[in-house]
């Protein structure tokens, strides 16, 4: 159990803002969201592996008022601080690969944040490979990760994970190795765009659009 929860535990009504905070020192949600609207404008049905506590969720839902949301996570009680209409959400805990066995190529978009550094080295083609399958013809896979880097930013994004959030396991990786990681695990898809997440350099967002037709 991470330094982290050990604090949320105790905050009660204030936990959302003190998250929130916190959060924001790292990764503006808000301007993620901006631009995943921006890149799906048109997206009806959404999914998020990974999706924590229900942040992006609620970023995402302000700024894209027709979809459907399926946030997924292993942990417990996924979407915990969500705040939206409920209507438009469903949270479960389970694997990635149990929404494939159900929901492939079914979403219109498909997030990965900050998840595949979390994730063992052995086990991070698999993770990305389930979103790319749950990607419908023609929608958008977006990963978005931390680049290893140097520097107090990212010295305090590990500390963050290893020490707060409890994650001995935590790499982050180069921006070689995440290009080389999306190429396999989605080879039928096309970079559209990469680009940065405010407030760091650090945050890589890199949108791949799966083919609208099937390969031959």
């Amino acid at each position: 159990m991470g330094l982290g929860y050990a604090v949320r535990s105790r905050l009660g009504k204030y936990e959302p803002a003190v998250s929130e905070a916190y959060r924001s020192a790292f990764i503006d949600l808000g301007d993620l969201a901006t631009t995943v609207a921006s890149l799906a404008p048109h997206a009806s049905r959404v999914a998020e592996i990974g999706c924590g506590d229900g942040s992006m969720a609620n970023a995402m839902l302000a700024r894209m008022p027709h979809v459907q949301y399926v946030g997924i996570d292993v942990a417990d009680q996924p979407g915990r601080l969500f705040s939206g209409d409920r209507s438009r959400v469903r949270f479960v805990s389970q694997q990635s690969s149990e929404l494939v066995a159900t929901d492939a190529g079914t979403f219109d978009v498909v997030l990965v944040v900050d998840v595949v550094h979390h994730v063992a080295d052995s086990e991070r083609v698999s993770v990305l490979t389930d979103a790319a399958d749950l990607v419908r013809p023609g929608g958008l896979l977006l990963f978005k990760d931390w680049e290893r880097g140097r520097g107090p930013a990212h010295l305090l994004a590990y500390a963050s994970d290893r020490y707060v959030s409890g994650d001995r396991a935590v790499r982050f990786m180069p921006l070689d190795e995440l290009h080389g990681l999306a190429r396999k695990a989605a080879p039928g898809f096309e970079l559209v765009v990469e680009c940065r997440v405010p407030p760091r350099r650090n945050n890589v967002l890199l949108a791949l659009r799966k083919s609208a037709t099937p390969s031959t």
